[in-house]
C-alpha cells in the first residue's frame, strides 16, 4: 500500500500488487483503503509507482518547455515557471506543473527521470536531464528550484529564483517554430 503525502490530504492509494500476492490480499488492502476514505487502485510493480510513471513525462516537459520558451506559451524571460502554473491549473491540474516540480524536489526528480528513462528510454526524454543535476549541484532542492519563498508567507510571498533562470539560459535550446 503506498499512501501520497500529505496523507490526509492525499485520497489516492495504491495497492501494489506482484504475481505472488493474490486476489484475496488485494481485495483487504483495497477494503482498508475505502475504511480510510482513500481512492484505491490496483497497480502491478514496476519501476516507479504507477502516479510517477504518468507524471514523469509531463514534468520532463516542464523542464523542456523552460528551455526553449516557446514563442507563444513562454516569451519572456523570468515568467516561464509562473506561466507555466498558470496554464497548467486552467487546464484542470490541482497545482501548477513548476510548483509541482519544486514541492516534490529537482534532486527527486532528477533521480526518477534518470531512472525512468533508463527503464522505458525515449518515451521519458524531453528536458535535459543535465538540468536537473546542475539544479540539484548548485542546491536548488525542494522549495527552492523555480521560486524563493519569503519565510513563512507560502505560495503568495515566493518570486522566481534568479539563479535557475540563470542555468535555464545557459541550456537553451533554440526553438524551431510550432
Amino acid at each position: 500500500m503506498h499512501y501520497f503525502s500529505p496523507v490526509e490530504k492525499m485520497p489516492l492509494l495504491e495497492i501494489i500488487a506482484t504475481d505472488k500476492t493474490t486476489k484475496e490480499t488485494c481485495a483487504a488492502a483495497v477494503a482498508v483503503g475505502l475504511k480510510q476514505g482513500k481512492y484505491p487502485i490496483v497497480v502491478q510493480d514496476g519501476p516507479g509507482f504507477y502516479t510517477t510513471r504518468v507524471l514523469a513525462p509531463t514534468l520532463s516537459e516542464i523542464i523542456r518547455l523552460l528551455q526553449v520558451r516557446h514563442v507563444l506559451v513562454l516569451s519572456q524571460e523570468g515568467e516561464g515557471p509562473q506561466k507555466l502554473d498558470k496554464l497548467s491549473t486552467s487546464a484542470g491540474f490541482p497545482v501548477g506543473t513548476a510548483t509541482l516540480l519544486d514541492e516534490v524536489g529537482i534532486d527527486v526528480g532528477s533521480h526518477v527521470a534518470e531512472d525512468l528513462q533508463k527503464e522505458f528510454g525515449v518515451r521519458f526524454g524531453g528536458g535535459d536531464p543535465e538540468v536537473l543535476k546542475t539544479m540539484v549541484s548548485q542546491g536548488f532542492l525542494g522549495e527552492t528550484a523555480f521560486y524563493l519563498y519569503d519565510g513563512g508567507k507560502g505560495k503568495k510571498g515566493r518570486e522566481l529564483n534568479p539563479g535557475a533562470e540563470e542555468i535555464f539560459k545557459r541550456f537553451r535550446i533554440e526553438s524551431k517554430g510550432l
